[in-house]
């Protein structure tokens, strides 16, 4: 009976003992299980890390590499020029010796000049750091370089790393005052590469070893930067051996951004490495402070185990959930904030496209007519009908051509700032009336009415930009007429209105009863391109420059724009423009000439200097059939000759050309201009180039020329041109 109460206690003691074991055992168990999560959290975070690192090298990096890339071009182009300048500058000494380059390599800021023969042999040079000819020679007589000698439109740039590892920036012309080359040199030092080449260890600064672990950037097998020692000061990373060990066990061991743990020294390292472009990155950080944290949280667990651990492991939990819950909202706004750049991206790029696409069709379309109405004509040479009917549509298909290469400089000039209004004094009434004839041409063949109305002009007489008022027009009636119906009408009303602080306001309205316009449509009628997509029988589908053109035009005569459009029954376009008044004594009076005319130019001596033969061939035809006396100059310099050994006033005018090999036109004028003689101030002298902006206008007055006419130039105004110029003389 004695022996119960023991037995009892003693069942007790083995339960107590077998529950705490039971206890101490899941104690355990959950102790491993959070030790075990604990390591693969904190591994995973790890990885994050390292893979940020690698994103972060391979995106800055190529914002690094356009720097470099524009600096080291921006450099090169000034070599280039350098030594075009000193190539001149020989040519107008009519020398050269070491002295005058050295005083050359002064004045321009560069290490050398060299001065070489056809075969990259030494004539002269100059070098203000000893790297000069002979440093340079191998590589002055590589062919590249030698066909700048036979080819003098040729040059040639290149930056050359010398065995010392600074750099030589040369740039080769062709000598101008003889045969050879002359090289321009920049020498830099490595150093001071270094120090004006953005480079990969910049991008580590922000990274500290504490926070982000040690990173190695390695590329062809050398370190190329790191945070893990400071460079010397020829840049180089001697990486202790430790770390020298760690990366190769990453090598080793490692897949592409998965962390593994690498032995060194005994002692463990997460490490992992990533591929960022031309680069590798080997990121790793000790693991012991990761091993730390597994042995704090097993030891928690271990510890408070029951609720204390509950509310530990729940607000651990909680507060991870609150950190993921961050990172994930980090991803999803850094997700969106790509998402809409690579829409941006892909909008411009599509828009890119889009105009590539549509020049081309519009180009090709016209060429594709020119082309295949010359191949019509060729097959039926004795054919008369044939012949004239093909040279009326390659004329027509040239026209297009021309309106579209015109609205797509337009476009250009207007959005550049590029275009002046030139504001002469007009009659409004008569302006009017020449569009209309020209809409009225145009609507012969759709059979559609023109209707011109403008009583109510108080003041016809205004100055105005005429070539962009009628361009505005035309522009907007033009489409009238081209989008419209068999049988339809274009009504065009010009009329005053209220002034505006005293300057009066001429409206415009262009109203037709064609095809109309979408709503949708409507919402983008000026963007550069758009078109809508419904199309007239027989009508172009135009460029879609038109419109965006004409706005922009009537805002730089500081007037408004409006329309109003309903989809298959018509538009209607209200223009407001301010116009300045005049007296009709102030417009001149024009000169009315048939172009085929044989005595429209009866007489008038013609000095033509042009270079290109077929636009010669063109010019004396046109001016010949109108009873003009032809003379031709090859270039400027001939021009100028021939104009020098002539007598007083022997030519009545001078047709320029611009571009010409040599002198060209604006030279050859000033030195026209400045000859001693009577008629050299006075004689007339008319550009006719393909350089139609206003700053190639301004050029040409600055050189001395009386007038400017933008090719391609019409027969009918060239002689009306030339005509004026007779009828001022006489």
């Amino acid at each position: 009976m004695i022996d119960a109460p023991d037995h009892a206690a003693q069942e007790r003691g083995n339960r107590s003992a077998g529950a705490w074991l039971l206890v101490a055992l899941l104690g355990i168990a959950l102790s491993v299980v959070a030790g075990m999560m604990s390591y693969g959290y904190t591994t995973a975070q790890a990885e994050q890390r390292f893979a940020d690192v690698v994103d972060y090298v391979a995106t800055q990096s190529l914002s690094y590499d356009a720097f470099n890339s524009a600096y080291t071009t921006k450099n090169l182009i000034r070599v280039m020029e350098i030594a075009g300048e000193t190539a001149r500058d020989m040519e107008r000494d009519g020398s050269v010796d070491n002295a005058m380059l050295e005083q050359y390599a002064d004045q321009f800021n560069v290490s050398a000049l060299i001065v070489t023969d056809a075969s990259g042999n030494l004539v002269s040079e100059c070098s203000t750091d000893g790297v000069g000819y002979e440093s340079l020679a191998t590589y002055l007589k590589e062919a590249p370089v030698l066909e700048v000698a036979a080819h003098p439109l040729k040059s040639y740039t290149a930056r050359i790393t010398l065995a010392d590892d600074s750099v030589a920036d040369i740039g080769c012309v062709t000598r101008q005052d003889g045969e050879g080359i002359v090289v321009a040199v920049r020498h830099q030092s490595a150093k001071a590469v270094a120090s004006n080449t953005l480079k990969l260890q910049s991008l580590l600064g922000g990274y500290e070893t504490i926070d982000s672990g040690n990173i190695v950037i390695e590329s062809d097998g050398k370190v190329v930067a790191t945070n893990a020692v400071e460079p010397t000061i020829l840049g180089v990373f001697n990486l202790p051996a430790t770390d020298v060990f760690i990366v190769d066990g990453i090598k080793d061991r490692c897949l592409p951004g998965k962390v593994r743990l690498v032995n060194a020294s005994g002692e463990w390292y997460l490490g992992t490495f990533g591929k960022a472009r031309g680069f590798y990155v080997y990121t790793y950080a000790s693991a012991r402070r990761y091993f730390e944290v597994v042995a704090a949280v097993a030891a928690g667990v271990l510890v408070l185990y029951s609720g204390v651990i509950a509310v530990v492991v729940m607000v651990r939990r909680r507060a991870d959930r609150r950190r993921l819950t961050d990172l994930l909202q980090q991803e999803r706004d850094y997700g969106d904030k790509l998402a809409k750049a690579a829409r941006e991206a892909s909008s411009a790029n599509s828009a890119k496209t889009e105009f590539l696409r549509r020049m081309s069709h519009d180009l090709r379309t016209p060429i594709n007519g020119i082309r295949g109405m010359v191949e019509v004509g060729d097959a039926n040479a004795d054919d008369l009908q044939k012949q004239t009917e093909c040279r009326s549509k390659i004329w027509t298909a040239s026209g297009l051509l021309l309106d579209l290469a015109n609205e797509a400089l337009d476009m250009s000039r207007l959005e550049s700032g590029q275009i002046d209004l030139n504001l002469v004094p007009i009659n409004l009434v008569a302006l009017n009336c020449e569009v209309r004839d020209i809409l009225e041409r145009q609507a012969e063949e759709r059979l559609v009415t023109i209707i011109c109305d403008q009583q109510t002009l108080d003041h016809p007489y205004a100055r105005v930009s005429v070539t962009h008022l009628k361009r505005l027009l035309l522009d907007i009636a033009g489409n009238a007429v081209k989008y419209n119906r068999q049988g339809g009408y274009v009504r065009l009303v010009c009329r005053e209105v209220e002034p505006a602080d005293g300057v009066p306001v001429y409206e415009y309205t262009i109203a037709d009863n064609g095809i109309g316009m979408s709503e949708e449509f409507q919402q983008h009628l000026y963007e550069p391109f758009c078109r809508e997509e419904q199309q007239v029988e027989g009508a172009s589908s135009g460029t879609g420059l038109g419109a965006p053109i004409a706005k922009q035009l009537v805002e730089l005569m500081g007037g408004t724009m409006s329309f109003t459009s309903v989809l298959g029954q018509g538009t209607t376009f209200t223009i407001r423009l301010p116009f300045e008044k005049c007296k009709r004594s102030e417009i001149p009076q024009a000169v009315r000439v048939d172009a085929g005319d044989g005595d429209a130019l009866q007489g008038l001596r013609v000095l033509l200097v042009e270079d290109n033969d077929l636009n010669a061939e063109i010019a004396q035809f046109t001016l010949s059939r109108a009873g003009a006396v032809v003379t031709h100059a090859k270039d400027g310099e001939s021009a100028v000759e021939m104009f020098a050994a002539s007598a007083p006033h022997e030519y009545d005018v001078v047709l320029m050309d611009i571009m010409m090999p040599g002198i060209d036109g604006l030279e050859a004028t000033r030195r026209i201009r400045a000859l001693d003689r009577e008629d050299a101030a006075t004689a007339p002298i008319i550009a006719v180039s393909a350089n139609a902006f206003a700053d190639d206008r301004r050029l040409s007055r600055e050189a001395g020329m009386n007038a400017h006419l933008s090719k391609p130039v019409s027969s009918q105004e060239l002689v009306e041109a030339l005509a004026h110029i007779a009828a001022d003389a006489s």
